[in-house]
């Protein structure tokens, strides 16, 4: 079991050291642990619990309820508001806060129920848009913040990882058609979890993809490239990329592959001749666009 401190319980619930203090001492609310020379630390089920009071809160009970309900009930109130609809944005915070948890925890049992729940609802890809999506987002800026461990960090991407690829491999092969796009991560870049989604939706619109992965050197592009002869490629910018490196690579794509429609996720500069795609919305409607990149 993981250990905390009350920093690290504000960094990751988004609650003032001063707040959850006060909530321990007028209502109970937490009972830290203690160290040898009288510190306090906090665990993994008190992280659950804070997260757990602070979808309550949002969802507009008071803090002296919340603190009179027992373990058994917080939790049936927590499902409750899942269970209703994660088209509610209440809903999708209570559903991550929970996720959270079971990261922290490395709760592999946990996260996968919360999976089944989410698919159960909405379908794999409003799963990704509506609630795994915000997930990687909310845990994204933890980890700028070393609110979370590396670790867990690699634990929830992994997670993410075995349930596209199990979509993936659950779907048809293509047949032969108007598109083939070529999917890679340059040599800088490790964070696939966006391009893993792009790949699935692609298949699933029955579009042929020939998914490289990450750190893909420029040369290996090139011949595979040349060996395929994509309609499209695509690629994603996540992590932090030193000053100019991705309108570089990006025009030098465009300017090696003038046949293919050039596209790319995430920050970068806006080009007419490149393709910056914002949203799951946005690449279906390249998708459905029949032409090549000579006909724009």
């Amino acid at each position: 079991m993981s250990t905390y401190s009350i920093r690290d319980l504000e960094r990751i619930t988004s609650t003032r050291a001063h707040t959850i203090r006060i909530w321990e001492q007028r209502y109970g609310l937490l009972e830290p642990e203690r160290t040898d020379t009288n510190i306090r630390y906090y665990n993994d089920d008190h992280v659950k619990k804070l997260l757990n009071v602070c979808t309550l809160l949002n969802r507009g009970m008071k803090i002296s309820h919340i603190s009179q309900l027992s373990h058994a009930q917080i939790g049936e109130e927590i499902d409750r508001i899942i269970a209703g609809s994660l088209q509610d944005d209440q809903a999708v915070e209570a559903w991550i806060n929970r996720a959270i948890s079971a990261v922290a925890a490395y709760d592999a049992a946990a996260f996968h129920r919360l999976f089944a729940e989410a698919v159960g609802l909405l379908g794999i890809e409003k799963t990704y848009q509506r609630v795994l999506y915000p997930l990687l987002v909310r845990t994204g800026l933890m980890w700028t913040k070393d609110a979370m461990l590396p670790a867990q960090e690699h634990f929830l991407s992994n997670l993410i990882r075995q349930k596209l690829f199990a979509a993936i491999d659950a779907l048809p092969v293509p047949a032969v058609n108007d598109q083939k796009w070529l999917l890679f991560l340059h040599e800088g870049e490790d964070h696939e979890i966006g391009l893993l989604f792009a790949y699935y939706v692609l298949l699933r619109a029955g579009k042929q993809a020939v998914y490289l992965g990450t750190r893909v050197p420029y040369s290996d592009l090139r011949s595979v490239a040349r060996d395929i002869t994509p309609t499209h490629i695509y690629t994603f910018f996540v992590g932090n990329q030193p000053e100019n490196r991705v309108p570089e690579l990006l025009e030098r794509l465009s300017a090696d592959f003038p046949h293919c429609r050039i596209c790319f996720s995430g920050e970068g500069p806006h080009s007419p001749r490149i393709h910056h795609i914002q949203s799951i919305d946005k690449l279906n409607e390249i998708i459905a666009d029949n032409a090549t990149h000579t006909d724009l």
